[in-house]
């Protein structure tokens, strides 16, 4: 790393530090984080089950029911990122697994624990060809129709696995799914029914009404919000992140501050990610509403050592680093 580089990252690192402890100073509840982690489960279940009654008892439209839905699946996603990295009852891991069962049951996406595992490889290999996490969600990829195939499609990482079996050795496709497939079962069979329920596909008109409704209600209420939300993030995650010529294992490199406000609604189902995720790459021992109470001090820090901010221009370079800010 170049010492310049080096003696921006302390300054940034110290400046996130500060301002922890500033506001742990003064917000004495911000110690409870156990507690707080839970209330965060509890509650987004709580606003889950009170949306899903509002819309099955008729006094919610689809259209409003899919953005309310997505929006404390968004909380839970944070949550199972914060749980990754043990931020929430380290010495009971017990209630960390089952927090991740109920997030799993919820996202309808890839199994927490190999989330786990991805996601630490992807803070030790960030922007380099082995950082399989975010290869999966595209970056690197140009803008075309195979990068919004990954962007907006559930299973769209597939796409993107043979670029990764032949750059890395230790990518194994089967490992990599196969603890995933009860949730890819679940979310293959609703669509199906839900699509027959429409009258597309060869077996259309075939399963009995029940199953129709019932398809229809999930759809609206399980994979839509999380179609939505999963878009969000894989935008915010994937266009933060640099890729391909920034030199390993250099934070300072890895991410940018996006925070145009073009970015608002994308921002919302995904808790601001593409403003504060920079952060949790110099300190990764902060929870997610934490991170976004120390982003002014941050970014006022990150701006003053030249991170770039609302490079638009990453978008055409295939998350390059190169080549001027936009």
């Amino acid at each position: 790393m170049d010492t310049s580089t080096r003696e921006r990252i302390r300054g940034i690192n110290r400046a996130i530090r500060d301002e922890d402890r500033r506001l742990r100073a003064r917000f004495r509840w911000l110690e409870r984080q156990d507690a707080l982690g839970m209330a965060c489960f509890a509650g987004s279940y709580a606003a889950m089950a009170a949306v899903a009654a509002a819309f099955v008892l008729g006094a919610l439209p689809w259209w409003a029911a899919v953005p309310l839905m997505a929006l404390p699946m968004s909380i839970l996603h944070e949550l199972e990122h914060d749980l990754i990295h043990g931020l929430y009852f380290r010495k009971r891991p017990w209630v960390q697994d089952a927090m991740f069962f109920g997030i799993w049951l919820a996202k309808l996406s890839i199994s927490p624990w190999k989330r786990r595992e991805i996601h630490l490889r992807h803070h030790r290999e960030s922007g380099q060809a082995a950082d399989f996490e975010e290869r999966m969600i595209g970056l690197g990829l140009p803008l075309g129709p195979r990068r919004l195939f990954v962007t907006f499609h559930p299973l769209g990482a597939v796409a993107t696995t043979p670029a990764l079996a032949r750059d890395n050795r230790d990518f194994d496709i089967l490992a990599m799914f196969r603890p995933s497939l009860p949730a890819f079962v679940v979310l293959a069979l609703i669509c199906h029914v839900y699509a027959a329920s429409l009258g597309l596909g060869v077996m259309a008109g075939v399963y009995p009404a029940w199953a129709s409704t019932a398809a229809a209600a999930a759809f609206v209420l399980w994979v839509a919000p999380n179609l939505l939300r999963q878009s969000c993030i894989v935008i915010m995650s994937s266009f933060s992140h640099y890729y391909g010529d920034i030199p390993a294992n250099d934070v300072f490199f890895q991410n940018q501050i996006l925070r145009h406000p073009a970015l608002w609604p994308l921002q919302l189902f995904c808790f601001n990610f593409g403003s504060t995720h920079i952060i949790h790459h110099f300190v990764v021992d902060q929870p997610f509403y934490l991170r976004q109470m120390v982003a002014r001090a941050a970014h006022a820090a990150m701006e003053k050592a030249g991170v770039r901010v609302n490079d638009g221009g990453t978008v055409a370079r295939a998350n390059r680093y190169a080549a001027s800010e936009t």
